[in-house]
């Protein structure tokens, strides 16, 4: 009889989503999955909100900056008084960060609605309107999650890694780096591969361009990194690591052969290069001696010049 019931609240509970989900053509844009995918948009007209992704306030389009401005300027007129200057309320009027009618509001027609039948009134014309609730969506845009207050998510904003200096990024360069790499040669063009300053920094940090083809489908514990396995008797076989674990150890050899080899309490030895090494060092190395990370963006500027 328990489990009958279980089963049968299990039932409703599906039935329950199911209703719930909005048909196709409710459904969010395409691509549209959870809050945090997805980058910050701008402030211009056409472009995305805080975030893509979910709910309303954070895939409607924000308005162009002059229609933001004059929304803001007729809020802080008519609304601000009853409804406060961050949109929190007061015991004249209600949240506004919680409004059914801001967030549902798409173009300013539940807005504009809602001011029209405003008591007491408040005049304004039908653009005004839809300024005001622009500005609104402005402010929504920001919110965070788990209720968090705006600003959490700020918008319209442009991060900037090459703050450094492409002259210092140089020197250091030279000292460091010269021995595996030169930027006529390996790192030539380096700059135009990448689509901004942060992945191309990303890329150099992580040492990305080391990268090995024959990596295999887990990646970790050093796959696709060359491997040396060593006989007690001196005999040693190279190629590319496929597996390894304490019972055997698979490889691929130059010549495209996979070879599989037992292996008994540590024996035959297996060596794994990591070809990212000298990078990890050298991350360790900024971390430690460089705190506020000058050499780093040194680097990222100078490397931004080989185009």
């Amino acid at each position: 009889m328990r489990l009958r019931r279980s089963l049968s609240m299990l039932l409703l509970l599906a039935a329950t989503l199911l209703a719930q989900t909005p048909p196709p053509d409710q459904a969010g844009p395409p691509g549209a999955g959870g809050r945090g995918q997805g980058g910050r948009g701008g402030g211009g007209g056409g472009r995305a909100g805080g975030r893509r992704g979910g709910f309303t306030q954070f895939t409607r389009p924000l308005a162009p900056q002059d229609v933001l401005a004059r929304g803001k300027g007729l809020y802080d007129t008519n609304c601000s008084s009853c409804h406060a200057a961050d949109l929190r309320g007061s015991d004249k009027g209600g949240s506004l960060l919680r409004s059914l009618t801001a967030l549902n509001d798409q173009k300013g027609e539940l807005v504009a609605a809602a001011v029209a039948s405003h008591n007491p009134k408040i005049n304004l014309v039908a653009d005004d309107s839809v300024a005001v609730a622009e500005y609104l969506h402005s402010i929504l845009a920001t919110t965070g999650g788990q209720g968090s207050p705006p600003g959490r998510n700020p918008v319209g904003i442009t991060l900037n890694v090459l703050v450094g200096d492409a002259k210092a990024g140089a020197g250091y360069f030279d000292k460091a780096c010269a021995a595996c790499h030169s930027p006529t040669r390996d790192l030539k063009g380096i700059a135009t591969k990448y689509a901004d300053p942060r992945a191309l920094q990303n890329a150099w940090v992580a040492g990305a361009a080391a990268a090995n083809p024959f990596g295999g489908r887990g990646g970790g514990g050093g796959v696709g990194n060359p491997v040396t396995v060593s006989w007690p008797d001196g005999r040693k076989l190279e190629g590319k690591l496929v597996r390894r674990d304490d019972f055997l150890v698979i490889l691929t050899l130059p010549d495209g052969a996979r070879r599989s080899i037992a292996r008994n309490d540590g024996v035959p030895a297996v060596e794994v290069k990591d070809p990212n090494e000298a990078h990890k060092k050298m991350a360790m190395a900024l971390a430690f001696d460089d705190p506020e990370n000058k050499h780093l963006h040194d680097v990222t500027a100078y490397l931004a010049t080989l185009k």
